[in-house]
């Protein structure tokens, strides 16, 4: 995906994917989630693993453990969205729930819908810290919440 965010639309599902990939998340009922103003950064990190080595007396480091990232979508109100409530939702519930999976459109159609090749990006893993946004005279209403991978991200194109 290249060039500006701006026609990025994120939809939202309340499961995961059968397998990780284009055709597992093609599985899924997605929602869409209006008044998007910022999204996820999709991502993996690794730890960072020191191989120490007598002969030499020098570490090699190898890459180690990958970790999906923690980042922060945020949302300006939309009365009566469905994908917002389905949102506040998953970042609401308890213990190990909110199981969620992201579709990142840029679309080609008309007020930004896919269509057929838009680049998507894909990621499941779990919703959770719903904020509502602080009051004053600088801010809109709305909330953010945060979105942990469990995966890698995938890039496909719009079926």
């Amino acid at each position: 995906m290249t060039g500006s965010h701006i026609g990025k639309t994120i939809y939202v599902s309340g499961a995961a994917p059968a397998t990780n990939d284009a055709a597992g998340f093609a599985g899924l009922a997605w929602t869409k989630v209006e008044g998007v103003q910022t999204l996820p950064q999709l991502g993996v990190s690794h730890s960072n693993i020191d191989v120490s080595d007598l002969e030499t007396g020098f570490a090699k480091g190898i890459k180690g453990e990958g970790s999906g990232n923690d980042s922060t979508a945020s949302f300006r109100n939309v009365e009566g969205d469905a994908g917002q409530e389905l949102v506040r939702t998953l970042a609401n519930a308890g213990g190990d729930e909110g199981v969620a999976s992201i579709r990142i459109v840029k679309g080609s159609g008309p007020d930004q819908a896919p269509a057929t090749g838009d680049p998507v990006e894909y990621a499941h893993g779990y919703l959770h810290s719903f904020i509502r946004n602080q009051g004053d005279s600088t801010t809109y209403e709305g909330f953010s919440v945060n979105f942990k991978q469990n995966a890698l991200p995938v890039d496909a194109t719009e079926a």
